[in-house]
C-alpha cells in the first residue's frame, strides 16, 4: 500500500477512535445531549455565531488547531449551520493571517537561497494563484496556515487566495460540521453523510496529490516553506 494513503487511512481510523472514544466518556459519566448544548448557546442570543467568528479569526495567531474550532462549531450548532459558519469562520480567519503577515512582513525573496523546490512553486503560484491555492487546500500535504503564511509572502493576489480558500474549504467544512454534530449522539444519516464526505475527500486528495507530486517533491516542498518560516 502506498504510504501516503496508508497514513490517510490510519488518519481516519484515529479519528474515528476518538469519537468513539467521546461517545463512550459521553454515555458512561457526562451524558450530555445536543440539545443541552445547543440551550447554552441560547443563552448568547445573536452573540453566539458573533463569538465564533471572533475565535476563527484570531485562531490562526494561537496554538489551537483549525479542526477544534471546526469539530465544535458543528457540535453546537449542528450539521448545516456548523458547516456554513465552518466555511465563513475558516476564510475570516486565513484573511486575518494573510493580511497580518502582508502588512508587517517584508516579501520573500529566496532566489540567492537553496531552495529549489520552493523557487519552482513560487513562480507556478504567482502565475495560477487561484489553481495551485485550490489544490493545496484540498490535500491535507500541506499546513493550513504555514500555506497562508507562505502566501502571504508571495505576489499571490489577495482575492484569488480568498477564493480558492473559501472553495477548497469546502469539503472540509462538511466534514468537521456533521463529525461534530455527531459526537454527542449517533445519528445514521449523518453517518452515512460523513462517510461519504470522507470518500471524496480521500478522492480529491489522491487525485490532487497524483498532480501536483508529478511535478513537485511534496515533502521537500513542505520543508523548505518551514525553513522559510523560520
Amino acid at each position: 500500500m502506498n504510504k501516503k494513503l496508508r497514513n490517510f487511512i490510519i488518519k481516519i481510523v484515529v479519528l474515528i477512535s476518538i469519537a468513539g472514544l467521546f461517545l463512550l466518556l459521553n454515555k458512561l459519566f457526562f451524558n450530555l445531549k445536543p440539545e443541552d448544548i445547543q440551550k447554552w448557546v441560547e443563552n448568547f442570543g445573536g452573540w453566539a455565531p458573533v463569538i465564533l467568528m471572533g475565535i476563527f479569526a484570531i485562531r490562526p495567531f494561537t496554538l489551537i488547531p483549525l479542526s477544534i474550532i471546526a469539530l465544535s462549531s458543528g457540535l453546537i450548532f449542528g450539521p448545516h449551520m456548523g458547516t456554513l459558519y465552518n466555511i465563513i469562520g475558516t476564510v475570516i480567519g486565513a484573511a486575518t493571517s494573510f493580511a497580518a503577515v502582508r502588512i508587517f512582513t517584508d516579501e520573500a525573496h529566496i532566489e540567492d537561497r537553496n531552495l529549489d523546490t520552493l523557487k519552482e512553486f513560487k513562480n507556478d503560484l504567482e502565475e495560477n494563484g487561484f489553481k495551485f491555492v485550490l489544490m493545496l487546500r484540498l490535500i491535507p500535504a500541506l499546513n493550513f496556515d504555514l500555506l497562508t503564511f507562505f502566501c502571504a509572502k508571495m505576489k499571490v493576489i489577495w482575492w484569488k487566495f480568498l477564493l480558492a480558500t473559501l472553495v477548497g474549504t469546502i469539503p472540509g467544512s462538511f466534514m468537521f460540521g456533521y463529525f461534530g454534530s455527531s459526537l454527542l449522539k449517533l445519528k445514521p444519516m449523518n453517518l452515512i453523510i460523513l462517510a461519504g464526505i470522507v470518500v471524496v475527500l480521500a478522492l480529491l486528495a489522491y487525485l490532487t496529490k497524483r498532480k501536483l507530486g508529478s511535478k513537485y517533491d511534496l515533502d521537500e516542498l513542505k520543508d523548505e516553506m518551514k525553513e522559510l518560516k523560520n
